[in-house]
């Protein structure tokens, strides 16, 4: 991580009383001063010029601490996610891993000053299962192998992912983040099903079962909770190191429940605002009981609002017939183009 720059300005200036203090000390030599006193006035011109650098310093410091932040997308601009989601959880004393890496590309449509509108489009997708002896890769960047254990799914597997690579939705966002509005995957739904060569009469009851398991996985609802994971996090304030802010929001499917987080700012690095994240992931029953926690780091471009890394880990206890704990460790990737 780069040098703070209040540290650079105070080096140099150090350096630079250095040198006065030893000039003054050959130019009061020279003037034949008692050797007594010449270095007790270098100390006193020493000492009055590190107070005085000590306060420029600190004072150009001050002048750059603080940074707007808020989402912030530049209008006609592109933006590139990548993220990495590791599961991992045991069955039974059986270790379950899965994988999950999601390309987006993002461009700015359009701005009215309170709100963007973001058009994003998959890129590519790539899965890792170890689950139980069963072993799926897949990658839309390459061509599928069947010629391991469940290579029909696998193959079937493959062709919805392709299918989806491409594929665009639309997203209306606020100044904090917010994802209001989601709009186009009832229509990538359709397309995407159309698009598996399924027959429309022998194999109709095979297409609506596709379309409701994909619906479940991709819809308007999943889609604004995941992406409010890394939007939703912007107090639309100055901020400075040592400010916090809280923002809820709640998370639908296996791990429902509301999400309560705490973000501090820890440091920052000229436009880099490093901030650390403590959530709590409570019940939406009448219990309230807290499911899990998730914490980590976000390294936030003030600039633009866009998160160039997180790194992020969740513990949480899954209830049923059985408790099941699972890890899910995520790392997200941002860049500009």
């Amino acid at each position: 991580m780069p040098e703070r720059a209040d540290k650079i300005c105070l080096r140099a200036k150090i350096g630079f009383t250095a040198a006065l203090s030893w000039f003054i000390i050959l130019i009061f030599q020279k003037k034949g001063m008692k050797n007594n006193l010449h270095p007790r006035l270098a100390a006193l011109v020493s000492f009055l010029l590190v107070g005085w650098l000590s306060d420029s310093c600190q004072s150009s410091r001050s002048a750059t601490s603080s940074r707007m932040l808020r989402f912030n997308y530049e209008n006609g601009k592109g933006y590139d996610y990548e993220m990495e989601m590791l599961f991992e959880q045991k069955i039974l004393e059986t270790p379950v891993k899965i994988g999950m890496n999601t390309y987006y590309s993002i461009d700015v449509q359009a701005d009215d000053g309170n709100v963007k509108t973001l058009a994003a489009r998959y890129e590519r997708f790539k899965m890792d299962m170890d689950m139980v002896g069963m072993k799926l890769n897949v990658d839309t960047e390459d061509p599928v192998d069947t010629a391991g254990f469940a290579g029909d799914k696998l193959a079937m597997l493959g062709r919805v992912f392709r299918a989806v690579k491409g594929k665009s939705f639309e997203m209306k966002v606020d100044g904090e983040g917010k994802v209001l509005e989601v709009k186009g995957f009832k229509e990538m739904t359709e397309s995407i099903v159309s698009s598996l060569g399924l027959d429309p009469e022998k194999e109709r009851e095979t297409r609506e079962k596709m379309k409701q398991q994909f619906g479940q996985q991709f819809n308007d609802q999943k889609v604004r909770e995941q992406f409010e994971r890394f939007f939703y996090i912007f107090p639309a304030k100055e901020v400075k190191a040592g400010d916090s802010w809280k923002k809820s929001s709640h998370v639908s499917g296996l791990f429902s429940g509301n999400l309560n987080s705490t973000y501090t700012v820890t440091e920052m690095e000229g436009d880099m605002v490093i901030i650390g994240e403590k959530t709590r992931i409570v019940s939406d029953d009448e219990n309230g009981e807290t499911l899990g926690e998730q914490t980590g780091t976000l390294v936030v471009d003030s600039r633009s609002g866009l998160v160039v890394k997180a790194d992020l880990q969740l513990d949480m206890t899954v209830a049923g017939s059985l408790s099941i704990p699972v890890k899910i460790k995520t790392i997200i990737r941002g860049k500009a183009r």
